[in-house]
């Protein structure tokens, strides 16, 4: 399956720009972060996991992944340690 580009999706470059604005304001950050070099270590590894986000194309992959991220997310919440 391969995946569209920005501009192929409806909406074209200003769905881009709503959800850089939306991922930004999530975390604290402005969108120019996104472009060049990252300031901190840990924007450049918010980087990098969209950026291998959009690489994993099919469901049932994101599905993996986001099951992963919710279980750390959910053993940090605790005060506990999530499996590795």
């Amino acid at each position: 399956m391969q995946t569209a580009s920005f501009e192929d999706r409806a909406g074209g470059r200003r769905d881009v720009s709503a959800h850089l604005r939306r991922i930004a304001d999530v975390n604290g950050v402005p969108v120019a972060a996104f472009f060049g070099t990252p300031a901190s270590r840990p924007l450049a590894d918010l980087i990098e996991l969209i950026r291998l986000w959009q690489s994993v194309a099919d469901e049932e992959g994101r599905i993996e992944i986001l099951a992963v991220a919710r279980a750390r997310a959910a053993g940090a919440k605790d005060g506990g340690a999530a499996p590795a």
